[in-house]
């Protein structure tokens, strides 16, 4: 139980902090904010990136799903325009076949042709009428009228497209009819005599409203367009078509031509309306003609907003919320950092006391022990004197000598335990080793005679223990080997003393043998019946450290002591 004084310090530490709140706040604060805003911070970056990688994802599967889209959108008009023009394109064969089977002169002259070419054009919609124009551009039938009026189509660029040599399809613009004002583009083909020579021109007049109606159903998106372009990217027809249907001339875009596409497709800006667009671009096969279809990047924009608009909605709430939570965190950190800040005060304003007191302690420990050595060397002092004194009586009155050589043994035996104590680094036990080394060289020097040389050999475990057992176990082994250089030894000039002391399951082991006579046992009595007092003292010292011992006689006696190292706890 922690003493009063010790309560009253940890208060006043705690009314100390107390004191200071303010300052334990603010540090608090300003440890635990930046952890727990940077967790925040980092959660709410994590979240946001997330969904920013989810937008864009989204985004690109838009745009993808509208350039495949119009990819295969534009693989449909492609094969579209493939097959209608290239039908009216064999079809002008048939033309320059009945030419050279008919002959100019039975063309002028009988209905055949006119009624042909007006059968062909009835039976297709989106044929307007059939031309043919001999090789001085004079129209000299068509599917209009017959006999065919006097008309020039020498002014008409597919006439003068076919005026060099070769059979190539020629695709030519919008134009406005000079019998009938509807508008028109021409498919077209030179007609040839042996030789190369040129025999006329054989001409399809097609109408874009047929093409713009089924351009119309294909259109995906009311913002997508679809253009059928010349090589020269002059627009035959346009879907829509922004303008008035009866305009000859409804935009040029070459660019639209020469612009690289990957993949199939490629991003433009339309510049007829200014709109951006996802294109996909295909030339129709041996034709002189494209065919684009445009995507308003708008249009897919806000398509990837309707599909990205559900998890907006999941996504803004749940970002409001992990921002909540993230408040409630900081304020529930900056709480804790302060009550962290202010225990850490009452700790350390604790540890400052206990600290404190500690010092005292080890101080007055350390005057304790000063004082303890300074009273174990007073009373090796005094037992010094009063072994002086002893002495100088026994000099006094010889036949005091021999019952006061025993006293003043066991007396600097004494002398010697405060001696050791006095000397070692601590005041509650007593190194064996050292001190029987110190009482071996006492009793060598105290028990020395003349021509007698007694050697000592000992072999002791350097063990410790306590003030409360060490004088009994002194004063024992004094006598043991006083016994042994008085009685031993005594019609002998030397011999061997060997002491052994070893500690084993808490037990300690003392062993003295001599190799002498044998004694019957320490100081034999002198009158028959009277008790020596040295087997008294060995008696008793033993009880007293709770021991068990024995003599054993052989050549020479052996003593063997056993006794606990620590009391018994009862």
């Amino acid at each position: 139980m922690p003493p009063a004084g010790f309560e009253r310090d940890a208060r006043a530490a705690g009314t100390t902090t107390s004191i200071h709140g303010p300052d334990a706040v603010r540090l608090g604060r300003k440890a635990a904010s930046p952890a727990v805003l940077a967790l925040l911070a980092g959660a709410l970056a994590l979240t946001v990136a997330m969904l920013a990688i989810a937008f864009h994802q989204y985004r690109s599967q838009v745009m993808a799903e509208a350039e495949s889209r119009s990819s295969a959108i534009v693989r449909v008009l492609e094969e579209h325009a493939a097959k209608t023009l290239g039908i009216h394109a064999m079809t002008l064969f048939h033309l320059e076949w009945m030419v050279d089977d008919l002959g100019w002169d039975r063309i002028d002259g009988s209905p055949l042709l006119h009624e042909r070419l007006k059968a062909l054009a009835s039976q297709t919609p989106e044929v307007q009428s059939y031309w043919i124009t001999d090789e001085t551009g004079r129209v000299r039938a068509s599917s209009f009228e017959w006999p065919m009026r006097v008309l020039s189509a020498a002014d008409r660029e597919y006439f003068r497209a076919h005026l060099g040599t070769g059979d190539a399809i020629h695709i030519g613009p919008r134009l406005s009819g000079k019998i009938n004002s509807e508008i028109f583009f021409t498919l077209s083909r030179r007609m040839e005599l042996p030789g190369n020579r040129f025999q006329g021109v054989a001409q399809i007049s097609l109408l874009p409203g047929y093409f713009a109606d089924f351009y119309r159903s294909v259109l995906h998106d009311p913002g997508d367009i679809i253009l059928l372009l010349r090589d020269d990217g002059r627009a035959i027809v346009r879907q829509p078509l922004g303008s008035a249907p009866d305009n000859a001339d409804i935009g040029h875009f070459p660019e639209l031509i020469a612009t690289p596409n990957a993949n199939g497709t490629f991003r433009a800006v339309t510049s007829f309306d200014g709109v951006e667009r996802v294109l996909a671009r295909r030339k129709v096969p041996n034709l002189p003609v494209y065919v684009v279809y445009g995507t308003d990047v708008a249009s897919i924009e806000a398509a990837w907003r309707d599909r990205v608009e559900p998890y907006a909605l999941f996504a803004v709430p749940s970002i409001g919320l992990l921002g909540l939570l993230g408040v409630i965190a900081l304020r529930r950190s900056r709480q804790a950092a302060d009550a962290q800040e202010a225990l850490r005060r009452a700790n350390e304003a604790l540890e400052s006391r206990i600290a404190e007191r500690t010092r005292h302690l080890d101080q007055a420990l350390a005057d304790k022990e000063v004082l303890l050595r300074d009273i174990h060397h007073r009373v090796k002092n005094n037992l010094q004197v009063i072994l002086s004194l002893l002495e100088l009586q026994a000099q006094r009155s010889p036949e005091l000598e021999a019952p006061f050589s025993e006293a003043l043994s066991r007396i600097n035996t004494m002398g010697l335990i405060h001696e050791q104590i006095y000397r070692s680094t601590g005041v509650s036990s007593v190194r064996l080793d050292d001190f029987i080394e110190a009482l071996i060289g006492h009793l060598s020097s105290f028990h020395r005679r003349p021509g007698r040389e007694i050697a000592i050999h000992h072999d002791v475990e350097p063990v410790a223990i306590d003030l409360n057992r060490v004088v009994p176990f002194a004063l024992i082994l004094n006598e043991v080997l006083s016994n042994a250089f008085k009685h031993a030894f005594a019609d002998r000039c030397s011999g061997t003393v060997t002491i052994a002391v070893t500690a084993e399951d808490g037990m300690l082991h003392l062993t003295v043998e001599d190799d002498g006579t044998g004694t019957p046992e320490p100081e034999p009595a002198v009158e028959p019946g009277r008790r020596s007092m040295g087997m008294d003292l060995i008696r008793a010292f033993a009880r007293q450290i709770r021991g068990e011992y024995r003599f054993t006689r052989t050549v020479g006696t052996r003593f063997d002591l056993v006794f606990p190292l620590e009391d018994e706890v009862s």
